[in-house]
């Protein structure tokens, strides 16, 4: 009903809106966007669906970022041009996605490390450790944001040099 009633209160053509469980999302003009931000602040609540501004971030082009910060001042929505996390992947520019997957693969590198220590003294552990938990943390990230496999040359070395000398 909720979903509903957002769409009925915004110009469709001008606000798009996306749900994955009880995460939305919206997109389009600046100004329909915050129709259905406030309209979500004020109906939400009679459904138990309760908006965090502090938890919300509006992701808008170098451009239009002046003019969003206007439209949303007093909202607590925090205004970026760069990008964010959204759904365990990322949203923004391309500095900000190659930053975002370089800390990730630094993290997993490490990780690596840590299962070679490991695979010395009980290598089916660190093997069962890698298939059923480890790798699947990049897979993910690989299939939802485009452009980053040379990204991975470092935890490939890690894979070759240290967990499967």
């Amino acid at each position: 009903p909720l979903i509903k009633e957002l769409s009925s209160a915004v110009d469709p053509s001008a606000c798009k809106q996306m749900w994955y469980a009880d995460d939305s999302t919206a997109t389009g003009r600046l100004c329909e966007i915050k129709k259905w931000w406030d309209f979500l602040c004020v109906r939400g609540p009679q459904y138990g669906y309760y908006p965090k501004p502090s938890k919300t971030v509006l992701i808008v082009k170098e451009d239009c970022l002046q003019l969003a910060n206007q439209i949303f001042k007093d909202s607590g929505i925090q205004v970026t041009s760069k990008g964010e996390r959204h759904l365990g992947a990322v949203l923004g520019t391309e500095d900000f996605r190659r930053g975002y997957v370089e800390d990730k693969v630094a993290k997993w590198v490490k990780d690596v490390e840590q299962l070679s220590d490991i695979g010395k003294d009980d290598p089916q552990a660190a093997y069962a450790a890698f298939t059923k938990a480890l790798c699947h943390r990049w897979t993910f990230v690989q299939r939802t944001i485009p452009g980053i496999s040379e990204l991975f040359g470092p935890l490939e070395n890690a894979l070759r040099q240290s967990f499967l000398p």
